[in-house]
This record gives structure tokens, sequence and C-alpha cells, in this order.
């Protein structure tokens, strides 16, 4: 038995769109609420803002070192430091998308 009541302000829009996605699903917008807030996974994405500036930092660098190789200016690049920060950043990536 249902006892417990939770309220919540939305826009009109939201309201709209729930509303008919509830019609839609054939169900009360309760149940519809219900079974949208227990049976979504949730991934909590802590620290992309650091994996972002990571990789906007490797961008930047890659594209100096574009910009001078055409201009001459240097003919040979190791990238094995930005190879190495890649593959932190794809197994920390990996790890969030995992949920783990």
């Amino acid at each position: 038995m249902k006892t417990k009541r939770i309220n919540l302000r939305v826009t009109d829009e939201t309201d709209a769109l729930i509303r008919a996605k509830a019609n839609s699903a054939g169900m009360t917008i309760t149940d519809y609420m219900i079974k949208c807030a227990t049976s979504k996974r949730i991934t909590n994405f802590d620290g992309l803002k650091e994996l972002t500036t990571q990789v906007k930092k490797l961008g930047n660098n890659l594209n100096q070192l574009l910009v001078m190789a055409r201009q001459g200016r240097i003919h040979v690049v190791y990238l094995d430091e930005v190879q190495c920060e890649l593959a932190k950043i794809h197994s920390e990536l990996s790890k969030v998308l995992r949920g783990g």
C-alpha cells in the first residue's frame, strides 16, 4: 500500500511530456514515475571534467606539433608520452562506463 508522498515541481512542458509518456506506456503517472526512478541505471561522471581537461590539453599539444611540422620546424616527433596519457584516459573512461 502506498503511504508516502513525494512532491516535485516541473515546468508545463515537462508536465505535458511526462503525462504523454505515461499515457503512451499505458501507465498512471505515479506508476510511470516510479518505474523511471527505480529502473534506470544512473551513472555518476565524477572526474569527467578533469579527463576532459586532459584531452583538451593533449589535443592542443598535438595541434601545435602539427603546425610546427607543417612549418618545417620539426621533423620527428616522439609521442610515447601522449600515447601513455591517452591510455590512462581510456582506462578511466572505461571504468566509468562499466560503472566501477
